[in-house]
């Protein structure tokens, strides 16, 4: 139990320092197109999937389905944001190309993903 408690503090404590690494090296004007960027082109990829799963929510037997499969979808979106975020700002700045941002990327992912997903079943078991 306390080898895992330490692997956590130790990935938590790598996961800061790659953090204060990526924010000495960037500026906010590329942080600032790095979000903008990613929200936009993760809101364009899942613009068709959400109107078609709006639009289906006519059918009143499907309600409680499609708000499961809509928490889904926003669940990924938060992956697919930060992982063009992520993306955006290593080709906004080339020093972070030795960076390794996939740890920031999916520690920040899962944890914005958990977050909706709490914030779905909540909305859900209120609503139903």
């Amino acid at each position: 139990m306390n080898t895992l408690i330490d692997r956590v503090f130790k990935f938590f404590r790598r996961f800061a320092k790659l953090i204060k690494l990526i924010d000495k090296k960037t500026s906010m004007k590329y942080v600032v197109k790095s979000v903008l960027g990613a929200l936009l082109i993760s809101l364009l990829i899942l613009l068709i999937p959400i109107l078609v799963i709006v639009n289906m929510f006519i059918y009143t037997k499907l309600t409680f389905i499609l708000s499961i499969l809509l928490i889904f979808v926003i669940m990924g979106w938060t992956f697919l944001y930060y992982y063009f975020y992520y993306r955006l700002l290593r080709l906004y700045c080339p020093s972070l190309e030795d960076v390794n941002t996939k740890i920031p990327q999916y520690t920040e992912s899962t944890i914005v993903s958990l977050f909706f997903m709490i914030l779905g079943i909540v909305v859900l078991t209120v609503i139903f």
